[in-house]
């Protein structure tokens, strides 16, 4: 499958900061995923409660973040480059793939969640396997299907 260019930025800042740069650079529709050590929750839009760890991803880019000892850090991974931001260095690029999702109505699956976006129980999420310099290095989410 053919690679395409990725650029991988890191940053870091508060919880407004996170909204501020998944409404700069994501455009709408958006789905997340956020978790602490008590909860896992996925939806559509951008989460109320930016919690210890998590992403906003679509089809023109995912913002990963965790929780650091004084801000969030993040990772915002886009097919486009993006002003005032330098990239992480190396040559990155990506190839699409799809992923199948765990079957929520199977009994060792116990999520805090009914269905993924959608409303389905099942089904495939499309990702960005991106490699640094030939090695690979993350998964990216992009969409439900």
């Amino acid at each position: 499958m053919a690679k395409q260019q990725v650029y991988v930025y890191s940053l870091e800042g508060s919880a407004g900061d996170l909204k501020r740069w998944a409404e700069a650079h994501l455009e709408d529709p958006v789905w997340h995923w956020v978790a602490d050590p008590a909860r896992l929750d996925v939806g559509e839009g951008l989460p109320a409660d930016w919690k210890d760890q998590g992403s906003v991803f679509n089809e023109q880019g995912e913002l990963r973040w965790w929780r650091g000892d004084d801000a969030y850090k993040a990772l915002l991974v886009t097919e486009q480059a993006v002003a005032g931001h330098g990239p992480l260095p190396g040559v990155w690029l990506a190839e699409i793939q799809s992923v199948f999702l765990q079957n929520l109505h199977e009994r060792r699956v116990n999520p805090n969640f009914t269905a993924y976006p959608g409303e389905k129980t099942d089904g495939e999420v499309e990702v960005r396997v991106c490699y640094r310099d030939g090695t690979a290095m993350l998964v990216s989410l992009r969409r439900f299907s």
